[in-house]
């Protein structure tokens, strides 16, 4: 009987221990590892935002490779998962659910069958050379046995997220992300409109540079006539010396009827015309790739061009500081047979 109450005893001190020393562990516990990566903010933003390449460099699936993993991107970030399922590591998901383009990404991730979410953040800070990233995760535990078993997750956490942001680095800066895509090329048909334009000619820096003071002088014109602008603006390119990288050009806003002429802004009718066109995403320091290769598909194809080219902007910075949210159209009229 002795035996029987001491072991009682002890079992009721390790009960009150149990349920006691959880009321001064904390409820939520948040692991984190650093590093410096030398790639830009929105790069890095891009990759993680879709968790590209995430299979790649997983710190858990270097314990079962062969474990299955779904990578579901989306173009806005918000939405795009990442599930995995294993013998060894088990299963779950992580979503996107919020973004602070280019410095915050905001998850969900989830265990098994579980339907109690835990949070894995990204924080991304640029620096000289590059930017510096932190990755978190953060969860809560319920008293007392969830306490416990964040107490005791901690420190194996911690070293895999320690050797995951290491591999995180060393993956994305030998493979960098383009901040571009390009729609499948085919020949479209453009509509006919009046538009007002606005001659520029230079480089296509300059032109560029041009375009900042055009645009917006092209729409005061256009509201200063009471006309209205009935899509979106655009660039007329009528040549193109690749030797001297120099183009004659024309800023563009479509209108709904003929406008008068001024000293710089003109009234233009432009025909319905058939192009080949593509739709290009992301920024425009990637048009050279877009440009190739339409320029591909042509020569391909063996079509007949005019020498022109459009750039037709259906969103830019001005909608979105996303730059994979920036839509330009590039076309080259074919010749009228």
């Amino acid at each position: 009987m002795k035996i029987l109450k001491a072991i009682l005893i002890v079992l009721l001190v390790l009960a009150g221990l149990i349920l006691a020393i959880p009321v001064f562990l904390p409820s939520e516990v948040t692991v984190t590892s650093e590093t410096e990566i030398a790639l830009s903010p929105e790069l890095i933003f891009h990759n993680a935002a879709q968790y590209a390449g995430r299979d790649q460099w997983d710190p858990w699936l270097k314990m079962e490779p062969e474990a299955k993993v779904d990578i579901t991107p989306k173009k806005g970030y918000v939405g795009s998962t990442y599930a995995w399922e294993g013998e060894k590591i088990g299963s779950g998901k992580m979503k996107v659910d919020s973004v602070n383009y280019p410095s915050f990404i905001g998850s969900s991730i989830w265990f098994g069958s579980s339907e109690d979410a835990s949070k894995v953040e990204w924080n991304i800070e640029e620096i000289e050379g590059g930017s510096k990233v932190s990755w978190s995760f953060i969860s809560e535990g319920s008293y007392p046995f969830g306490r416990w078993m964040l107490l005791f997750m901690k420190g194996a956490l911690k070293s895999s997220f320690d050797e995951g942001i290491i591999g995180y680095k060393e993956y994305l800066e030998a493979n960098p992300p383009v901040l571009y895509e390009l729609s499948k090329i085919g020949v479209e048909e453009s509509w006919a409109t009046n538009a007002m334009v606005l001659e520029v000619e230079g480089t296509m820096e300059e032109i560029t540079n041009q375009m900042m003071t055009g645009f917006p002088a092209l729409f005061e014109e256009v509201a200063k006539q009471g006309l209205r602008i009935i899509g979106p603006a655009f660039a007329h390119y009528l040549d193109y010396d690749e030797v001297k990288d120099y183009s004659h050009a024309l800023l563009a806003v479509p209108v709904n009827e003929k406008g008068t002429a001024t000293e710089t802004v003109k009234p233009r009718f432009y025909e319905k015309t058939s192009a080949v066109a593509a739709t290009h995403y992301g920024k425009y320091d990637y048009f050279r790739q877009s440009y190739d290769a339409l320029g591909e598909y042509i020569m391909e194809n063996d079509l007949d061009v005019t020498g022109e080219a459009y750039e037709v902007y259906l969103s830019s910075m001005m909608d979105s500081q996303n730059p994979m949210e920036w839509e330009t159209m590039i076309a080259f009229p074919l010749k009228k047979e």
